[in-house]
């Protein structure tokens, strides 16, 4: 199968929500990857989700209105539509909002190593929140 995305995906475990029916129907779900214009979010297949929905993702602050491209056993694929985040960035030249979508990457990624090293030391017994 030849790749179809016009940007890299960078790989994460971001907690999401799935809202639709306005905003009366919510799912929770975890953002496996994800980049600008899409996401793979993983989530039950017993769960029925719609062709359009809204997606937020806390850890950002941010959400978005996404479009169902595919669908497999335990995860789906969306598309974004950034139109609100387009006029967000439309007073950015291009170079400057390819920088802070890249910086935004590097944070998402970021947090999901601080976790991982928390859990971590969790599970080792000690405090995390306890500095050495």
């Amino acid at each position: 199968m030849q790749e179809q995305r016009s940007t890299e995906r960078i790989r994460s475990f971001l907690r999401a929500q799935i809202t639709y029916n306005n905003r009366m129907t919510t799912i929770d779900c975890i953002i496996k990857n994800y980049s600008a214009s899409g996401a793979r979010i993983a989530l039950s297949d017993t769960l029925a989700v719609p062709t359009e929905f809204d997606v937020f993702i806390p850890a950002k602050q941010r959400g978005h209105h996404a479009r169902l491209v595919w669908r497999d056993k335990d995860s789906i694929g969306v598309s974004f539509n950034n139109a609100a985040q387009g006029a967000e960035n439309s007073a950015m030249s291009p170079e400057v909002a390819a920088r802070v979508s890249e910086l935004e990457a590097q944070n998402a990624e970021l947090r999901r190593r601080v976790n991982e090293l928390t859990k971590r030391l969790q599970d080792l017994g000690q405090d995390p929140t306890i500095a050495a």
